[in-house]
């Protein structure tokens, strides 16, 4: 289990605030998006009104996603890489170090670099796959009630354009197919990492097997802009953290 990670608490606190923010903002957009068409046009304050609301809710919402995908994350991902490779080649490239982070007792850069790579996998397909399933039933219900207002003769064109903004837009199916590339990319380097230690590659061979890996998962991870809920990171935590031992004498990693 970590003892101390400052990264999580200094950049990773942040990007949450602002995706509660994001999610916030995306909610009200949708319900004044639904408002605004019954709203009476014969009273043109509360009208415009509404639609000042509606607009300044969808640029607040456009901001908070820039800084999100171009700051915050890339920011928090950076300070993450930072820590892994100096826990993995014991250099000091962030004093911001964690402690109790990775769990293994590697020399060897690349080995250490390996199994840090393996267990940060076996935490990532867990908790995505955690995540996944609550955002397939969101979106299943959002896609659902589109559908039927798409269907039902007697639904306004009004709504069912509303309700396509709200079932496409970054924070409904956009989210979880990223969430879901997240998963399946994370599941394959985790099997790639199983056969390295089961392997006899020479060390050139390891040391090319672990770079194309991680970047698989680095790459996977910047395009997905995905963090884990804290609540569920500290849930999830201490069975994954035995499960990851179970992993370490399975495949003799100290």
């Amino acid at each position: 289990m970590s003892k101390s990670d400052p990264v999580r608490s200094n950049y990773y606190s942040n990007v949450e605030r602002a995706e509660k923010a994001s999610d916030l903002l995306f909610l009200l957009s949708a319900l004044l998006s639904f408002a605004v068409l019954f709203v009476d046009k014969t009273t043109p304050r509360l009208y415009q009104g509404m639609n000042v609301v509606f607009t300044a809710c969808v640029l607040a919402s456009f901001i908070c996603g820039l800084a999100l995908r171009l700051y915050l994350i890339p920011r928090a991902e950076q300070a993450r890489r930072g820590d892994f490779f100096s826990t993995a080649f014991d250099v000091g490239l962030t004093v911001e170090r964690t402690d109790g982070y990775y769990n293994n007792a590697f020399v060897e850069p690349f080995k250490r670099t390996a199994a840090q790579l393996f267990e940060n996998t076996l935490f990532t397909k867990a908790i995505t796959g955690k995540m996944a399933v609550r955002e397939r039933i969101k979106v299943a219900m959002y896609f659902g009630a589109w559908l039927v207002c798409l269907l039902w003769r007697d639904v306004e064109i009004g709504i069912v354009v509303a309700a396509c903004q709200a079932v496409f837009s970054e924070q409904m199916l956009s989210k979880l197919l990223r969430l879901e590339w997240l998963r399946i990319q994370s599941e394959r380097v985790y099997d790639k990492m199983q056969q390295l230690f089961q392997s006899t590659a020479t060390k050139t061979g390891f040391m090319a097997i672990t770079l194309d890996a991680l970047l698989i998962y680095e790459t996977a991870k910047a395009n997905a802009s995905i963090t884990f809920p804290s609540k569920l990171f500290d849930k999830m935590n201490p069975s994954l953290t035995e499960q990851w031992t179970r992993t370490q004498a399975t495949f003799g990693i100290p």
